[in-house]
């Protein structure tokens, strides 16, 4: 006679895991400019429900975001994390010591940001002998793309397309810096674009200036952003392009 009885799954949980690693690389694929629920669940075959309970683990866990207002998922900060413990692809160790010889020669604190999401976060810091006291960048901290000098040099000089979903996106959390507007960080790109860099003059944190320049990968997608930042009276002017010029020497940026 034939058994027919059913063997109990030798690892509970197990379908759950893989269902929540499907759904964390459908986020991944859309991070760039958001994954919504219904697309999510959708391309995975998921029902709505099931997506979101899922979804609402992984957040909890750092391993994605979501955004209450835009209603968006993105990836979370704890894969940054648990990527930078493979120091081999690490953009951090491929540009630290480059930070070191602009902040040597600047004598100005360095920082590097990628972007993550709609936001930029900072993934080194390097202190030159100009310190700035009253400013602390951690590694780590996060700001929405277009706050600060590197983050705004990250999609300055993107397609418009793409920079202006970025900048919409972003309008509301804007108002949280300095209360910065949308069109304040048009008319900083344009600048931008013109200069071929980015200059932030007391507008983000009063009384420091910041120099950003976007740094390109081999197929010439921005990879990231190297921004020396020091008191104003350290900035002026005619220091603005050398300091510019100085970060794109040491990155090999042309």
């Amino acid at each position: 006679m034939k058994n027919t009885k059913k063997h109990p799954n030798p690892n509970p949980g197990t379908q759950s895991i893989q269902r929540a690693i499907t759904l964390l690389r459908a986020v991944a694929k859309r991070d760039k400019n958001g994954a919504r629920l219904s697309n999510l669940a959708r391309e995975v075959n998921l029902h709505p429900a099931t997506a979101r309970r899922l979804l609402s683990v992984l957040s909890a866990e750092g391993l994605t975001s979501f955004d209450s207002v835009s209603k968006l998922y993105n990836l979370g900060i704890t894969l940054y994390h648990l990527g930078s413990a493979a120091n081999q692809f690490s953009i951090r160790e491929q540009f630290h010591g480059i930070l070191k010889s602009i902040a040597e020669e600047t004598e100005d604190t360095v920082f590097l940001v990628i972007r993550f999401g709609h936001d930029s976060m900072c993934i080194d810091r390097i202190e030159g002998r100009y310190p700035i006291r009253a400013l602390t960048l951690d590694v780590g901290a996060m700001r929405p793309l277009g706050i600060g000098a590197g983050s705004l040099a990250l999609i300055a000089f993107l397609p418009q397309k793409e920079r202006e979903e970025i900048i919409a996106l972003n309008t509301y959390r804007y108002k949280l810096f300095n209360q910065v507007s949308a069109e304040i960080i048009r008319e900083l790109v344009q600048k931008s674009q013109k200069r071929g860099y980015v200059v932030s003059e007391g507008l983000f944190w009063p009384g420091v200036t910041s120099v950003g320049v976007p740094v390109p990968g081999p197929n010439h997608d921005i990879i990231a952003a190297i921004t020396v930042t020091t008191i104003s009276s350290r900035m002026p002017r005619n220091r603005q392009e050398k300091v510019a010029e100085t970060i794109k020497r040491n990155a090999g940026v042309i």
